[in-house]
């Protein structure tokens, strides 16, 4: 029934998917129906569809920038990881962040990191540059304290042997995780080397070193870091053939955003998805919008995001968010904007609930237990 029930266009992704699946010969994890009935498939350019007026049901998107840079960027990084002894068993590469700074571009040794994110590891890499013409950095590993990381436990760290002057060297710290999404919070975290002066004149390194520390920004692992951009041809098919037992929609009230623009682009970048059907476009002076993303969770599981928004009598942005995925949704660490739906918003059909159901709804994600939203919830 459920293959009956899909669109035809979307059989060319589970026969494709089908085929990687039994080429690959691995069977440990059963094939993925679900995933595959939401896998957009290349259409060649000759066949596509012209999109009018901002790509309706049906029209074909090509693969974006974003989700295909991540492609690549996944098979380069995951070769180079898996050539690092210390590094090699963790299993496949689920994704990398952008590189995120974690000192002043002035500084004297200026750090960065990407953060790539495996089933139960995340591998944090740290690229190093040593500004000092005066001094050779040698055996440079960065420490960081997992102590407010609930879930999180130190498994290996692979410094960087020699950083010299303008000849940045790489370091990694992997950390195993207990679940396969959390927030993390990661402070005090420093650099520790030895330090050896040079000569700049002759590039002679004295021998005599001395043990230094440099402190570094705290790191954040958040939602977005354990998702995948997904293109998808067509939402609405995709929405319609996936089961809504883990749907999760609640009201926010997004005080910080001045225009449905900016909030847009702050939902998009806090969950880490792809925006289908050019909905991530908004004009300048517009008073509603639908804002359709996808991607997939850590664990190859998809999800999928509709969030209506519009401005208030009082110019405040407020959003209805629908969430649909493969995995429950009170397994998803949730953005911080996000913790907090609020407690009526007139037009998105909130209701009072009983107290029941209020203890049941508000406990995962802060929910002001007042009230919430009529429609369905998820079981949990």
């Amino acid at each position: 029934k459920f293959i009956v029930d899909v669109n035809p266009m979307k059989l060319d992704g589970v026969e494709k998917l089908l085929t990687d699946y039994i080429e690959a010969a691995d069977y440990a994890s059963p094939f993925n129906f679900a995933k595959a009935v939401v896998t957009p498939v290349h259409v060649p350019s000759s066949t596509k569809e012209k999109s009018s007026g901002g790509g309706r049901s049906g029209a074909t998107e090509a693969p974006s920038p974003s989700a295909t840079q991540q492609k690549k960027e996944a098979t380069m990084y995951g070769e180079m990881l898996n050539e690092i002894p210390e590094l090699a068993g963790i299993g496949k590469l689920f994704s990398s962040s952008t590189a995120v700074d974690l000192t002043e571009s002035e500084a004297e040794y200026v750090v960065s990191c990407i953060k790539h994110v495996f089933e139960d590891h995340i591998v944090f890499h740290f690229t190093i540059k040593n500004t000092m013409e005066e001094q050779q950095l040698e055996n440079v590993n960065v420490e960081l304290d997992l102590s407010d990381a609930s879930g999180a436990s130190l498994e290996s760290s692979v410094p960087a042997e020699v950083i010299k002057f303008e000849q940045p060297g790489m370091a990694f710290v992997s950390v195993r995780r207990d679940s396969p999404m959390q927030n993390m919070s990661i402070s005090g975290c420093k650099l520790t080397f030895t330090m050896k002066e040079v000569d700049p004149s002759t590039g002679e390194v004295y021998p005599d070193g001395e043990e230094e520390e440099y402190p570094l920004d705290d790191l954040e692992v958040s939602l977005s870091d354990y998702v995948r951009a997904l293109p998808l041809p067509d939402f609405r098919a995709a929405w319609e053939a996936m089961t809504p037992d883990n749907d999760l929609t609640q009201v926010f009230r997004l005080d910080k955003y001045k225009s449905i623009s900016d909030a847009v682009t702050a939902i998009s970048d806090a969950l880490g998805m792809e925006a289908c059907e050019n909905s991530n476009v908004v004009s300048g002076a517009a008073r509603a919008h639908r804002l359709l993303l996808s991607g997939v969770l850590v664990g190859e599981q998809a999800a999928l995001v509709r969030a209506d928004l519009r401005t208030s009598p009082s110019n405040a942005v407020e959003m209805k968010l629908a969430i649909r995925s493969q995995v429950s949704t009170w397994l998803m660490p949730m953005p911080e904007f996000l913790l907090h739906p609020v407690v009526a918003v007139t037009d998105f059909s909130v209701s009072t609930v009983s107290r029941d159901q209020r203890l049941n709804f508000g406990g995962r994600l802060g929910v002001d237990r007042s009230c919430c939203f009529a429609g369905k919830q998820s079981p949990h």
